[in-house]
């Protein structure tokens, strides 16, 4: 997610490779450049604002990201031009994205949808957004803490964004991708409420402790709903002198693990709730 850390993370090139598919495989036009990166041949093309567009596009695809910024510019400026200016907007975000200038990418991406709402790219668009607030997510190397310890305020939007793409576009040729980025978001919040309920529980803070498990629990069912959490939250929720959650943690523990290890003594700590008694046998 952060091209400045030494270690790359899993999804970081598909997102490249999107980003360039994108670049040669939008509908109605197309670039021809050749692995051994010919320029585009632009003697045959009559229409000047697809020339230029052409051009901008072979300076992007040689990293000439300020060459084919200018280029991009000049198309989308032009009334002359109207037909490419939409491709050329999205290009530019494109530039700024391979710079890794994610935040900058994601006004012109989002500019991209408000003004072209009909646009067969605006999926892409979408999707793009998504990706730059998945690309600034707190990353993992070996000078910083493990990214669940660190703030999570990007990761919680890239999630909404990744979310929302998802719910418009199920079906959409980025869905795959985003799905496995949405996967690892939440594995990171999901992590991160670990943390702080390992933070709390030792400093003998059972209350939050307990909120933060029921919380993960309540947001991340597919990573939450596990046998020793559930029994862990519900301990906590016991300890902190929270004897009503506790009952209710216990009932979760039963009702999603009838066979489960503590199964006896939910129970049995279910049935001193309802008699008025504690773990400690005080009324």
């Amino acid at each position: 997610m952060n091209r400045n850390a030494p270690t790359s993370t899993p999804l970081r090139p598909q997102l490249l490779r999107v980003a360039l598919v994108a670049l040669f495989a939008w509908l109605g036009v197309g670039v021809s450049a050749c692995a051994s990166g010919d320029r585009v041949a632009s003697e045959g093309i009559s229409d000047t604002a697809r020339r230029a567009y052409y051009e901008g596009m072979q300076e992007l695809v040689d990293g000439n990201y300020i060459a084919a910024t200018q280029l991009f510019q000049n198309v989308a400026r032009s009334p002359r031009y109207v037909r490419y200016a939409a491709l050329a907007r999205l290009r530019i975000g494109d530039a700024l994205y391979l710079q890794d200038r994610y935040q900058e990418a994601t006004e012109i991406y989002r500019s991209f949808t408000s003004q072209y709402k009909s646009d067969p790219n605006l999926p892409y668009a979408r999707f793009q957004v998504a990706a730059c607030y998945y690309n600034r997510v707190p990353s993992e190397w070996f000078a910083s803490p493990p990214a669940h310890e660190m703030d999570q305020t990007l990761t919680f939007q890239a999630e909404a964004e990744l979310k929302g793409f998802l719910d418009t576009f199920p079906t959409s040729r980025f869905a795959p991708d985003a799905r496995k980025m949405l996967a690892e978001v939440r594995q990171m919040l999901f992590d991160s409420e670990l943390f702080a309920a390992d933070f709390y529980a030792a400093k003998g803070r059972y209350r939050a402790v307990a909120w933060r498990l029921d919380r993960a629990i309540d947001n991340y069912p597919e990573l939450g709903l596990e046998e020793s959490l559930v029994w862990r939250m519900a301990d906590a929720y016991a300890k902190s002198g929270d004897q009503a959650q506790a009952a209710k943690a216990y009932g979760l523990y039963l009702k999603s693990f009838p066979e489960g290890e503590h199964k006896h003594e939910a129970k049995e700590r279910m049935e001193k709730i309802r008699n008025g008694v504690d773990d400690h046998g005080r009324t």
